[in-house]
């Protein structure tokens, strides 16, 4: 009688410690498993341009505007221009606000012009681009434009080339990125879970030998 009792009373301390480990993995498995998967692509992407890509000019555009899909983050922004030939005629820092970058063009001749841009997306990571436009006409050449070209002129002295960041110069200033180093919590709340099913298996085992013994002794 007491030997069958001691099995019963095992079999129910078996059920209780399957029914608490289903318990816990339902609940705490599904929220540590999709953190432990790697994190999608969620880079910013150019969704409009000023001019447009592939678009024909009349006239000459006198700015360059950029729209991302979300804010860009102001940490070394360039736009390199040039011409058909592939002749750089410039290469500066657009100014940054919210989820565009913009920046003053010169007085472009009728010709064909490639604009390559890079900037931090919004997530840390540096993203680019080109886009594509053409000018049937260009611009009008002025005393104003001849000013404006003077190398000994401010104006010119502003637009003048500007060198490029290099890669360590990024690193140092995109902190997004640094500080990725640290440990995932993903795995910390893997780790954390798998401790406190550790622990309840161990309890619930204890107790049923604890309750088996009392049994062969009575």
């Amino acid at each position: 009688m007491d030997a069958t009792m001691s099995r019963r009373a095992v079999l129910t301390q078996r059920t209780v410690l399957a029914s608490v480990i289903g318990f816990l993995a339902a609940v705490l498995v599904p929220l540590a498993v999709p953190m432990l998967l790697p994190v999608a692509s969620a880079h910013d992407t150019l969704i409009s341009s000023s001019p447009a890509t592939g678009e024909s000019l009349e006239q000459a555009p006198k700015t360059l505007e950029l729209t991302y899909s979300d804010e860009v983050l102001n940490l070394s922004p360039v736009v390199r221009l040039s011409n058909s030939a592939g002749e750089e005629i410039f290469t500066q820092t657009p100014a940054v606000s919210g989820n565009t970058a913009s920046i003053d063009l010169p007085a472009l001749p009728a010709d064909s012009y490639r604009v390559q841009w890079r900037v931090v997306s919004s997530d840390g990571h540096p993203i680019e681009g080109t886009v594509d436009f053409t000018v049937t006409v260009g611009a009008e050449t002025t005393d104003d434009a001849d000013t404006a070209t003077d190398p000994a002129s401010p104006t010119a002295a502003a637009d003048s080339p500007q060198p490029e960041p290099t890669p360590a110069d990024q690193a140092e200033s995109s902190p997004a990125e640094q500080e990725d180093s640290g440990l995932p919590s993903g795995m910390v709340l893997a780790g954390a879970t798998l401790l406190l099913l550790v622990v309840v298996v161990l309890l619930v085992l204890r107790t049923t030998r604890q309750r088996a013994g009392r049994g062969r002794d009575h």
